[in-house]
């Protein structure tokens, strides 16, 4: 599928770019939203026709919901959260307590 995104750039660009972006996951739609803001015309190729990759989600023909894949964020991903920023949807996130876990062998830097 193809996907453009047309938008009034936030900073013009005296010389702009037609730009082909190969897949609609996060790195794909972020990489097309800052080109646009630069004055570039993106356009994404998505196999799929759903766009996320692993951070899709659809319904069936069912109504069930279903997940590409893991949909989690830490508040540590600095970018990540400027972009949902940027983009007004911080409200939308969902925050859950959450503890990470290390497995270290005693061997700094050896695992067996």
């Amino acid at each position: 599928s193809k996907f453009t995104l047309d938008n009034t750039p936030s900073f013009p660009q005296t010389n702009p770019k037609t730009v082909a972006i190969i897949g609609g996951g996060l790195s794909g739609l972020s990489c097309a939203k800052y080109l646009s803001d630069a004055g570039h015309s993106p356009t994404i190729y998505e196999a799929r026709n759903v766009l996320g990759g692993k951070v899709a989600a659809w319904q069936d023909s069912n109504g069930d919901w279903i997940e590409t894949g893991l949909h989690i964020f830490f508040g540590a991903y600095p970018n990540m959260m400027n972009l949902f920023a940027e983009l007004d949807i911080e409200d939308r996130l969902e925050w859950k307590p959450h503890r990470m876990t290390f497995a270290m062998n005693d061997d700094q830097g050896v695992f067996k």
